[in-house]
């Protein structure tokens, strides 16, 4: 996986739980706020990513990783499949303004971000979590 989507992991990850960070640390608020302007282009550069990394590296493959190491298989798919989620729900408002006319899937689509916002913050850790393992993969900390 690319740095780029390693980086763009770890700030929807933060994005997602900034209610639980900024509860445990009212400092941080500030810093979470510089993120949030960037937040639609921050989803719909994940979920471009994530979607190009399931093509390039093929579900099949991620999954086979299990077999050689099963904690980088578990960091690939939690980072391609929280990837997908929290930048469809990042991206969507971003998404739905491109789409030209008023169509029915527009309002799906919507509708369905709307009932995947409860879960943004499981997903947040999931990408939080899978982005700072493949940080140390990719830093050669953990080895297979």
């Amino acid at each position: 996986m690319g740095w780029l989507h390693l980086i763009l992991l770890i700030a929807s990850g933060i994005l997602a739980t900034s209610a639980f960070i900024v509860a445990k640390k009212p400092d941080a608020k500030a810093m979470i706020d510089k993120l949030v302007p960037f937040q639609a282009f921050i989803g719909v550069s994940l979920l471009a990513i994530s979607l190009w990394s399931w093509l390039h590296f093929g579900i099949v493959n991620i999954f086979r990783l299990f077999s050689y190491w099963p904690l980088g298989g578990l960091a690939a798919i939690g980072g391609v499949f929280s990837g997908l989620l929290l930048g469809f729900l990042f991206g969507m408002p971003q998404i739905a303004k491109w789409i030209p006319g008023e169509s029915s899937a527009e309002t799906k689509a919507m509708e369905l971000s709307k009932k995947l916002a409860p879960i943004q913050m499981i997903i947040g850790v999931v990408a939080l979590a899978s982005g700072l393992l493949i940080l140390l993969m990719e830093l050669r900390i953990l080895k297979p």
